[in-house]
């Protein structure tokens, strides 16, 4: 299970210095959004703890800073025997059992965020959403532009699916997509956002600059020309990759997509299974 890096705080976000020192109000977001579903745990925790404000973080991101004047408790966010997040309360004090009381409401937020991750997680690939995968890249998109924070949207589309489709039928192709998602993920990074975006094609967001994203974009290719559909051995596939990276000219996730999709057509006009970004990946090989 990925919960994609999710960063989950409550309303009451305290006021926290930024990089100059000044005081700001900087409310934290799950996706880009303040979810209000664990408002109720939260609230329940900094009753009973006496913290100020409460933050689930998922593996993937930086941790929050503690803000000024306050301390920190975490309790580990466990997941069929594996960590997977921290839940953190911050206060300028804390209630004597404040720490066991943290530990107790950790499984509950880790079912909840569970809840969340199925629900925007597609069932035939395990790629997450076109909306969920939408949101992050929004959130990305935002990242830039307040932070100068580096991204790149990695568009791909499977070479010649409907054919797949015509010759092998719609099980064939479902197990194409299938096998692709298993294979796509298996080769990210944990921090990697990887979404269907409909039908047979995909997007990977990466913390990364162009020339970084081009060779993750080349690993991704290489690992969807290697895999196998279980149920159709016999089936073979592709896919054609466009990049593009956040920039001065490509601040909006309409400008980011239409960079990435417009690189992924000329992908697939040099040839197919091939990558496209601010410069062509030099390979020994093109398979049509």
């Amino acid at each position: 299970m990925s919960f994609h890096s999710q960063i989950i705080a409550d309303t009451t976000t305290p006021a926290t210095p930024d990089a100059a020192g000044a005081v700001q109000d900087r409310p934290l977001a799950m996706n880009g959004q303040a979810d209000t579903r664990f408002d109720t745990t939260f609230a329940l925790i900094r009753q009973l703890t006496g913290a100020t404000h409460v933050c689930a973080q998922f593996t993937g991101d930086a941790p929050q800073p503690v803000p000024a004047g306050q301390d920190c408790i975490e309790a580990p966010l466990n997941l069929h025997g594996q960590r997977v997040g921290t839940l953190r309360a911050f206060a300028p004090g804390f209630a004597p059992n404040a720490h066991s009381l943290l530990e107790s409401f950790a499984t509950l937020v880790v079912e909840h965020a569970t809840l969340w991750a199925e629900a925007h997680r597609d069932a035939l690939t395990g790629a997450m959403t076109r909306r969920a995968f939408a949101d992050d890249l929004t959130r990305a998109v935002s990242d830039y532009r307040r932070a100068g924070t580096e991204y790149s949207l990695i568009m791909l589309d499977l070479d010649k699916f409907k054919a797949i489709n015509d010759s092998f039928g719609h099980a064939a192709g479902d197990a194409v997509l299938r096998a692709v998602g298993r294979a796509v993920q298996q080769e990210l990074r944990l921090e990697d956002r990887f979404g269907r975006l409909g039908g047979e094609e995909f997007g990977v967001l990466v913390a990364a600059d162009a020339d970084t994203a081009l060779d993750i974009a080349e690993r991704v290719r290489v690992v969807i020309e290697q895999a196998v559909a279980p149920e159709f051995p016999q089936v073979a596939f592709t896919a054609s990759l466009g990049i593009a990276a956040c920039d001065i000219d490509c601040d909006t996730v309409d400008t980011l997509m239409a960079q990435a999709d417009a690189r992924l057509y000329a992908a697939k006009a040099s040839g197919r299974n091939a990558v496209r970004g601010t410069r062509a990946f030099k390979r020994k090989q093109h398979i049509n």
